[in-house]
């Protein structure tokens, strides 16, 4: 609901808003968490933070979101973004080999070795990079090419997240039923196919809607069996490192997804998408960015495919860490 709700405040009082309304938000959450979250269990020896892990994994994915936001703007064959690649790239192999070799590391890498683990994690990645790379590209073709104030534009990207809202509870009781494989699948499937309508004309508001109420009911049939496939496949004394694992791709693809849609959007454009431009500029950029959108959410239903279509299971233990 943020895309939406942050047109609202753009609206109400500015940008300042989209950040203050963090602060009640933040200690609502903290108050729920502290009184309504129970004791885990299965809890693992206490370890130290892996400190060398951390930092050159900030720097590895910092370096790659400022080459893949700066690039175009910059130019790919100028030294800044060079160094950035070349700094992803050492640090990468960095983190890669400590994680290796450390007897507490901040990432086991090994449970990428369990398959249902690994395509839940990838196809999750990309899921999110389709969800907020459509929330975010629309607004620029809502305003420029549809010539919406930023709250109205708001108010139609709330379909999508309200689609999403009804269809997952839905859903995760559906898996229990019938495994994980054949909804993330089909739902990714659903979510490629909205994309490349959307693609395919310049949509008017009321095709939209509907586009934008298909691909979250597709993210409504993936998200909760996928979330509960991932935590299922982790054992459970790493059922901490596999939730943080699982919220860390949640923020990667958040991120990849508004640095890369923002990237073919400017290059299909001619322009920044945080400039001024024209009407047909907008249009060019949303069928290349949606494009762009549907083959990454086919390539996250191949992924999830590779899942076995074990079970989930609902262990307390398990599902509170997650």
């Amino acid at each position: 609901m943020g895309p939406a709700l942050g047109g609202l405040l753009l609206g109400l009082g500015g940008w300042r808003l989209i950040f203050l309304i963090n602060i009640p938000a933040g200690i609502i959450g903290i108050a729920l968490g502290w009184f309504f979250l129970p004791r885990s269990r299965h809890l693992s020896a206490r370890q130290p933070i892996d400190l060398w892990g951390i930092g050159t994994f900030v720097v590895a994915i910092t370096g790659l979101l400022l080459a893949i936001s700066f690039g175009n703007e910059a130019g790919w064959a100028s030294w800044q973004i060079l160094a950035d690649l070349v700094l992803t790239a050492v640090f990468t192999t960095l983190f890669i080999r400590h994680e290796l070799h450390d007897p507490a590391p901040m990432m086991r890498l090994a449970i990428f070795k369990v398959a249902a683990f690994s395509a839940g994690i990838s196809s999750g990645l990309l899921s999110y990079l389709c969800l907020f790379g459509v929330l975010f590209v629309l607004p620029f073709y809502l305003e420029f090419s549809g010539h919406l104030r930023p709250g109205s534009a708001g108010l139609q990207l709330l379909v999508l997240p309200l689609a999403l809202g009804i269809t997952a509870p839905l859903t995760g009781t559906l898996a229990d039923r019938v495994g994980a494989r054949s909804l993330t699948v089909s739902g990714m499937i659903v979510v490629g196919i909205a994309l490349l309508a959307m693609a395919a004309h310049p949509p008017g508001t009321g095709l939209l809607l509907i586009e934008l109420a298909a691909a979250g009911i597709g993210l409504g049939m993936f998200t909760p069996p996928n979330n509960s496939a991932i935590m299922t496949a982790a054992p459970r004394q790493q059922a901490g490192m596999a939730s943080g694992i699982l919220n860390m791709t949640r923020g990667l693809g958040t991120s990849m997804g508004v640095a890369l849609t923002a990237l073919v959007f400017g290059l299909a454009a001619g322009t920044s998408a945080a400039r001024a431009m024209a009407p047909g500029a907008a249009t060019r950029g949303l069928a290349a960015a949606a494009v762009f959108l549907s083959i990454s959410a086919f390539l996250a239903a191949a992924l999830a495919g590779l899942r076995g279509n074990a079970p989930l299971d609902h262990d307390p233990a398990t599902l509170v860490e997650g």
